[in-house]
């Protein structure tokens, strides 16, 4: 198998060789999200062996949400780090080279102090291998566990992605998520509506998500109570095709103050502040208002906040915002 090390990660080269034949490619573009494109030579070296013409894609790579718009030339395009999207019309031909983490430390015993009752398990793509060796030691320990299946954005059980926690498990008594980093496990929360415990197996160590749901949530009631005689509303459209929800446009409509629809390729402080909106609803990734706002001028809304803003929907009806 030639299987190639990008950092902690390692990613199975033959799965695209093998389809890049079975289409009788020639030419590929390779794209590579920001903290794995310094590590690109290992793979176009791969792909070169094996007599084919390789370009790199040099715009951002947010997932598996943010493919090119057109390969140009190429015969297909090879996406690294990230699964695919199932319910994602692409257009052209895509090869997935996921990353699967393959550093694990196994937990301290002080650790299993933590779990009580039926253990619901989570992780994002890159440390899926981890959360079935959890299960498996947690079932080995006596513990019930399960793993919710996800909707059709969703490839894997258990995977959760930025914009989406439809696998979550709300009854279970410990909500679970195996990986580095906090992004995944505050939407989780967010979307549970209680704490996630982490385990990261890189490190061993683990924490929870603590009181970073209560502080987000009393800085989004803020940013809503701010917008309330918001007069000038900018409607952000993602130009990434698994971003762009266009669909929900009608629901924004009012007699009491404008609507400005914006198309965005990228969505920075430099481009929607130039705009001065009064406040501007995000339709693209939901987590630019949640995760970003603070370092844009114009207060940014999901979609939700905003019909809350205009009484559209009550304070109560506050959820996550995810794309399905």
């Amino acid at each position: 198998m030639s299987k190639k090390k990008i950092g902690e990660f390692e990613i199975d080269i033959d799965k695209a060789l093998s389809k890049i034949n079975d289409i009788c490619a020639e030419k590929v573009l390779l794209q590579l999200p920001d903290g794995l494109k310094r590590s690109s030579g290992k793979i176009i070296k791969v792909l070169e062996e094996n007599d084919l013409e390789v370009k790199l894609w040099g715009s951002t790579c947010y997932g598996a949400c943010d493919l090119p718009d057109h390969i140009g030339d190429a015969d297909l395009l090879i996406h690294v780090g990230h699964s695919e999207i199932p319910n994602l019309n692409v257009g052209y031909p895509v090869i997935y080279l996921e990353c699967r983490s393959k550093i694990w430390n196994p937990p301290p015993e002080e650790f299993f102090e933590k779990l009580k009752g039926k253990v619901a398990l989570y992780s994002s793509i890159q440390h899926l291998d981890h959360m079935y060796k959890m299960e498996e030691l947690l079932e080995e320990k006596g513990f019930e566990t399960v793993i919710g299946e996800g909707d059709q954005r969703i490839k894997y059980p258990g995977q959760v992605l930025g914009c989406n926690y439809s696998t979550k498990v709300p009854d279970a008594d410990t909500q679970l998520y195996i990986g580095t980093g906090k992004f995944h496990p505050i939407g989780l929360s967010l979307s549970l509506e209680r704490d996630v415990l982490i385990y990261n197996p890189v490190t061993g160590g683990f924490t929870t998500t603590g009181d970073k749901r209560d502080r987000l949530l009393r800085k989004r009631f803020a940013i809503i109570n701010a917008a309330e005689d918001a007069q000038r509303i900018g409607v952000i459209i993602s130009q990434k095709r698994g971003q762009r929800r266009e669909d929900i446009l009608d629901k924004f409509k009012g007699d009491d103050y404008d609507i400005i629809v914006a198309e965005f390729d990228e969505v920075v402080p430099k481009l929607v502040d130039d705009f001065q909106w009064d406040c501007a609803v995000n339709t693209a990734c939901p987590r630019i208002a949640l995760d970003d706002n603070e370092i844009f001028r114009t207060r940014i809304l999901t979609p939700l906040e905003f019909l809350i803003s205009k009484k559209k929907k009550d304070w109560k009806d506050w959820e996550m915002d995810e794309i399905h």
